[in-house]
């Protein structure tokens, strides 16, 4: 179940249910467990209020992460129509695919770039301001560019839907100059991560007791599982996104 909540560029927005589970785990997390630590003698109230903030904000910057893909696929002649919000990040549609390497290459890097720009400018605000604001503002916005930092870094591990599974599949495009097999490799890179994140995820929760170990699982359930585990993703060449196959899926890590 989806529901549009807008249209910036000629590009839909989407929510799917599970983002709001996610929005509330996130909440959570950072009311309850994170920012006690970073901004301790606040008010819980701040905590909780500072705690939704962020991971509405970070959902916000994952709308201009894949805003950043469909900014760079237009230039090759690509129209991105939807994104999809959900559980773990976002999904994209466009069409046609990428038209050569390089194209793949640049769409595939414009999204971490953006969210590189977006993590790296909170922390530059959350230090020139930080004798003007609270302590919790403060820790939302370095906890806000945390998250951004991360998802950059691991959007970039190599397995489609990946953005670095993208990267792979644009490099092993150029060498090989067969798109087909590029695409193969790239799916079973991103299988071979996913089982790795899965069993990473599980040993996290198992050993440890971690909360980050089952989001870890899920995401490496994503990489190894069908389409149909990604909202809006068809895997059709007649409705994909900037891959013109698979769709890019964002993993959030909180």
């Amino acid at each position: 179940m989806t529901w549009p909540v807008g249209n910036v560029g000629g590009v839909r927005v989407e929510v799917h249910a599970s983002a709001l589970g996610a929005v509330v785990v996130a909440t959570s997390v950072l009311a309850l467990g994170l920012l006690p630590i970073t901004a301790q003698g606040q008010p819980a109230v701040l905590h909780w209020s500072a705690g939704l903030a962020v991971a509405l904000a970070f959902f916000a910057t994952v709308v201009v992460h894949e805003l950043a893909h469909a900014a760079a696929a237009r230039r090759y002649g690509i129209m991105t129509h939807r994104i999809v919000l959900w559980l773990l990040g976002a999904s994209g549609q466009s069409r046609p695919p990428p038209p050569h390497p390089r194209a793949d290459a640049v769409i595939a890097v414009a999204g971490p770039a953006a969210s590189v720009t977006m993590g790296s400018t909170c922390w530059a605000v959350a230090m020139a301001v930080e004798p003007l604001l609270a302590p919790a503002a403060i820790a939302a916005l370095l906890w806000l560019g945390l998250a951004n930092l991360a998802f950059a870094v691991f959007t970039l591990l190599p397995g489609a839907p990946l953005d670095g599974g993208r990267l792979v599949r644009a490099a092993v495009w150029r060498w090989t100059g067969d798109r087909d097999h590029a695409e193969s490799v790239a799916r079973r890179s991103g299988r071979v991560l996913g089982s790795a994140l899965v069993a990473c995820g599980a040993a996290t929760v198992i050993l440890f007791g971690q909360f980050v170990g089952l989001w870890l699982a899920v995401a490496g359930w994503v990489l190894l599982g069908t389409k149909a585990a990604v909202p809006g993703e068809t895997g059709e060449a007649g409705e994909a996104d900037e891959t013109g196959e698979t769709g890019e899926t964002g993993t959030v890590t909180p």
